[in-house]
């Protein structure tokens, strides 16, 4: 079982490295993640402020079921050197590390070689063509935890405009990525804070293609992304019924409500059993 599987994630909140006063809200908001961002969302005379933040917090957070990461600079700029070189000193390592515009697999084995034996769990932001075109060698690197797509870059230099159609293919193409290697898939942001009709609709297509997980830029869409990953208590109750006969079975395909089962059909419903730890879905919108 997939590392993806065994430890779903379903939603990574991001919180501004600048704004400490927030860290503890994002936490009260139960995201499965909770990414501090020292990148896109910190002016650039906020830098260092919100990296010391960030890391005095990390040292003395208190008990969350929130993962908390940390999205540091790029590691190939000043910044992102800076970072890298107090992370490195910090007494304790984010959950998970966040790393933006990726665009081979030699920066990320550079990294993990400079951490070491305490590297944590890595997520790597698809940002550009040059990127997408390396992210199943990225995707493969040691400690990799996820591929991020980063869309709004990504149709920046793709020079489209963001959007369904824009960010089709290098969603496919992310997601088929981390499915090859069995780490999460985090799709963008929603940017439309108070359409919550939208960003469900939305997120059931995206889970559909293969997403395994959402960003949040707002406390508001960490409930409404994390629901839709859930299984109905339908769903739920076959994905039962499907595992207990084929472990009946021998692991031999078997036919379960009039319908022939496998083993494809098995680690579906592996995977609706332990998204279902979480819960089920509490609409009535159709399974993605």
């Amino acid at each position: 079982m997939s590392a993806a599987l065994d430890n779903p994630r379903r939603c990574v909140l991001f919180v501004p490295g600048s704004r400490p006063e927030r860290y503890l809200k994002a936490l009260s908001c139960d995201a499965d993640q909770v990414c501090i961002d020292l990148e896109d969302a910190v002016g650039p005379a906020d830098k260092v402020g919100a990296r010391e933040a960030a890391l005095r917090f990390l040292n003395e957070q208190p008990e969350s079921r929130s993962e908390v990461g940390l999205r540091i600079n790029p590691i190939d700029t000043e910044l992102g050197e800076n970072d890298l070189t107090a992370l490195a000193e910090a007494p304790r390592m984010p959950d998970f590390l966040m790393l933006p515009k990726v665009e081979s697999p030699e920066v990320l084995i550079s990294l993990i070689a400079r951490l070491s034996e305490r590297c944590p769990p890595l997520v790597a932001l698809i940002e550009s063509p040059a990127g997408l075109a390396k992210a199943d060698a990225i995707a493969h690197c040691q400690s990799m935890q996820a591929l991020m797509f980063g869309g709004y870059d990504f149709a920046s230099a793709l020079r489209g405009r963001p959007g369904w159609d824009s960010f089709f293919l290098p969603r496919a193409q992310l997601a088929l990525a981390a499915a090859r290697s069995g780490i999460g898939f985090i799709d963008v942001p929603f940017l439309s804070i108070n359409d919550p009709t939208a960003l469900t609709e939305e997120t059931a297509r995206v889970i559909a293609m293969g997403a395994t997980a959402r960003a949040a830029i707002h406390p508001a869409q960490v409930e409404i992304i994390q629901q839709c990953f859930l299984p109905s208590e339908a769903e739920t109750s076959a994905a039962r019924r499907v595992t207990q006969a084929m472990a009946d079975a021998g692991g031999a395909a078997v036919q379960v409500d009039g319908k022939l089962v496998d083993r494809p059909i098995e680690l579906a419903a592996q995977r609706c059993l332990q998204l279902a730890r979480f819960g089920t879905r509490s609409d009535t919108r159709p399974a993605s």
